[in-house]
């Protein structure tokens, strides 16, 4: 062992210089073994000792001032929303925010708006839409304020199971499903939902294209209240243009 630890404590010892034509020559420092080694030329040359990262052609502070802009016309979005927007366009537009998880920076807008819908300040436009009431159930329960199982009422049977009619509807059995898990104990009719529509997706999910179909599978395997967050925003992100409607200035 001890020839090992000498040979350790040579090589420790020595020091590389490099001449002008490339070459490089190990020398032994003081103490060292009086011994040199010559070596060829790097094939990387001095590449990585004077290597200078290229300048981006947008500044640090004309990004941020860029950021700044956009958050700027999100702000104002809904500030226009108590007169342009209706309901299902604000429930909407938090709603995309949220999945996008761009959110936190609009956390006093989205109260706002949120508060105006539960009180019906605004107009709730789709009413006898499944998957805006499913939206504006979830929305409002996620933010604390609370909302009636009741409101899927409508979309019942006399006899109380749900209505056949809305089986043909991916994107309102979606919204159902991922509401009804905001379920609290004892709220057996949005147990009865969570089954309605499990078993619906389940049948339709195959014949659905994207990215609705990728969205019925996630929310199947997790559903999305207690799915991850920063998960489902890497999907969202790449579904989003993929929506009916969307705006590009969120990306």
């Amino acid at each position: 062992m001890a020839p090992s630890i000498q040979a350790a404590s040579v090589v420790n010892c020595h020091e590389i210089v490099t001449k002008a034509d490339g070459s490089n020559t190990v020398q032994v420092a003081a103490g060292g073994v009086d011994t040199s080694e010559k070596f060829a030329p790097s094939v990387w040359g001095d590449f990585f000792v004077t290597y200078v990262p290229p300048i981006s052609q947008r500044s640090e502070d004309w990004m941020r001032e860029r950021a700044e802009q956009l958050k700027g016309q999100v702000r104002q979005a809904f500030k226009g929303s108590k007169d342009a927007m209706t309901g299902a366009d604000a429930l909407t537009y938090v709603d995309t925010l949220e999945r996008l998880g761009i959110d936190n920076h609009f956390r006093e807008e989205i109260e706002e708006a949120l508060s105006l819908v539960h009180v019906e300040q605004v107009e709730t436009d789709g009413s006898n839409s499944l998957h805006i009431t499913a939206l504006k159930f979830r929305l409002l329960r996620q933010h604390g304020l609370w909302a009636s199982e009741d409101v899927f009422d409508k979309f019942r049977e006399d006899q109380g199971s749900f209505s056949e009619s809305v089986g043909g509807d991916p994107r309102g059995l979606l919204s159902l499903y991922n509401a009804a898990h905001m379920a609290t104990p004892g709220e057996v009719a949005l147990d009865d939902a969570i089954s309605f529509a499990r078993g619906h997706l389940e049948a339709i999910k195959g014949n659905v294209g994207s990215p609705i179909a990728e969205q019925i599978s996630r929310a199947l395997d997790i559903p999305l209240p207690r799915f991850t967050r920063r998960i489902e925003t890497m999907h969202y992100i790449d579904e989003y243009e993929q929506e009916g409607v969307y705006d590009g200035m969120l990306l």
